[in-house]
């Protein structure tokens, strides 16, 4: 797979959870990012996809101690760790043992990074793999969805357009609370780092589902 398709189908679980940290006293909202270790399968699918991908399965870590959450796609060639706090995200690719690294912020997101800019709403309940979520409205300034997300923070459910780059959806079909290992959050040892050419953070990832 092209690494632009690779990309585009791990891209947008991981980043609708890749959040900040909001002040106290703000209004009312979701938690930004889980608050507790958790592994999340999705079920993702978004407007433009490759031609001929359906809907892909996409796994979700997300570690509160280094803050950063890791994308992979199932039977995909490698995994994108994001760390939003350091403005950077590592595509890990596997065969090729290498990694390189982009920038991330929240335009690369298109709007779909939680935080204290948005408008939230609440709406009614839900369940979704058996645990309980509570229906959000969020609005951004290019982007609306409707999320449905955990009291401690865990997006169960996903859907909505973003004005530029379309409509999506996502839905966990299987969610795990457990620590997670460091070593998950960074490339492994021995992987050659690859220097990209200025400008190539346009490979990053392109599209959120929603």
């Amino acid at each position: 797979m092209k690494r632009r398709s690779f990309a585009a189908a791990l891209g947008g679980a991981g980043l609708l959870i890749a959040g900040a940290v909001v002040p106290a006293g703000a209004a009312e909202h979701p938690p930004f990012v889980p608050t507790r270790d958790v592994s999340v399968t999705y079920q993702v699918e978004a407007d433009g996809m490759p031609g001929g991908m359906g809907p892909q399965d996409v796994k979700v870590f997300y570690s509160t101690a280094a803050a950063r959450a890791r994308i992979e796609r199932a039977e995909g060639p490698g995994y994108l760790i994001v760390d939003r706090a350091a403005g950077r995200a590592t595509m890990v690719m596997e065969p090729l043992q290498s990694y390189f690294e982009i920038p991330f912020n929240d335009r690369t997101g298109a709007g779909l990074l939680l935080d204290d800019r948005m408008r939230f709403t609440r709406g009614g309940t839900d369940h979704v793999v058996g645990l309980a979520c509570t229906m959000w409205d969020v609005v951004s300034d290019k982007t609306t969805a409707r999320l449905c997300i955990t009291e401690d923070g865990v997006i169960l459910s996903g859907n909505g357009r973003d004005s530029q780059r379309g409509a999506g959806r996502m839905t966990a079909t299987a969610v795990r609370y457990a620590a997670l290992p460091a070593s998950l959050f960074t490339p492994p040892a021995g992987f050659h780092h690859i220097e990209l050419p200025a400008g190539a953070g346009a490979a990053s990832p392109r599209r959120p589902p929603g």
